[in-house]
This record gives C-alpha cells, structure tokens and sequence, in this order.
C-alpha cells in the first residue's frame, strides 16, 4: 500500500470515528434528556391514573376472553382501584373497592382486612353514613405504586417515543 493509500484510509477511519463520536454524543444527550424530563418524580397524576385505569380495563377484557377464575388477583385489583381514585383525588368506600377485586365479597373482604393488617391500606369511618367506610392507600402503598407505574411509564416512553 503506497503512502498516499495510507493516508486515505487513515482519514477515513478518522472520519468515521468522528461520525461514530458525534452519534455518540447525540445519544448521551438523549440519554440525559430522558432521564431529566422523563424520571419517575416527573410524571403527572395525570399520565399515571391513564395507566392504571387502563391496565384495570385490560384486566377486565382479559377475563372476558379467558374467564374470571383463570387469573385472580384480587388484591392486585384493590390495590390498582385505590391507587386510580388516589390518583384522581377521589374516594373509594369498602365495598366499591371489594366490587373492584371481581370476587366474591367475603373472599374481598378477606383480602382488603390482609391489605390492611400488612400496612397497605387503611380504613376509615364515614363521618356522614356510619354504615360506610372508606379505604384509601398508605403513604407506603402509594409511593410504592406510584414508583413502580412511573418505572414502567418511564421505560414504554423511552422504548415507544412517540412519532415526532
């Protein structure tokens, strides 16, 4: 290979290791956007409540094509219904959240006193209708949910952005 060959080749591959550089650069940058516009702290009550409330209704036309009784995940559906009205500042009473789980109320209930007795939910009087009590998450629960649905959030937009 003759000097001058040489020296093309060694341009090129400079060139080509500036390109390289520069992409990069542009996705560090990206990277760095994302991260910053895009945390978990950042995403609004908003976007969160669309997220649970549609994975709720997911859940429901799951059964519908699969029946009820092949995934039940009562908790998981009190949970997600508390965290929604949570999300939308509205509340949810006892028996709204035991109709939400899809299962029988005794078996519900069974499941929202567990919730409680482990520290995820709490529940309170009504001040106006002694017959109703009202559930809501703990701070616990409710940072712990709202961590988990931002993570998922945040990774849908960074792997499905949407068309620019």
């Amino acid at each position: 290979m003759s000097f001058a060959q040489k020296c093309d080749y060694e341009r090129e591959e400079i060139s080509e290791l500036g390109a390289i550089q520069s992409i990069q650069r542009q996705l560090d940058d990206l990277q760095a956007r994302l991260s910053n516009d895009r945390s978990p702290q950042s995403l609004d009550d908003h976007r969160l409540a669309r997220l649970v409330k549609e994975i709720l209704r997911s859940r429901r036309r799951r059964e519908k094509v699969f029946g009820a009784d092949l995934f039940g995940e009562p908790t998981w559906d009190i949970l997600l219904e508390l965290f929604a009205a949570e999300l939308t500042q509205q509340r949810l009473s006892v028996s709204s959240a035991c109709y939400a789980s899809a299962v029988p109320p005794t078996t519900a209930l069974r499941w929202v006193s567990r919730l409680e007795r482990q520290g995820w939910v709490e529940r309170s009087a009504d001040r106006i209708d002694g017959r109703r009590f009202w559930l809501r998450l703990t701070d616990r629960a409710s940072g712990e949910l709202r961590q988990y649905f931002s993570r998922i959030a945040v990774r849908l937009y960074q792997e499905c952005p949407s068309p620019a």
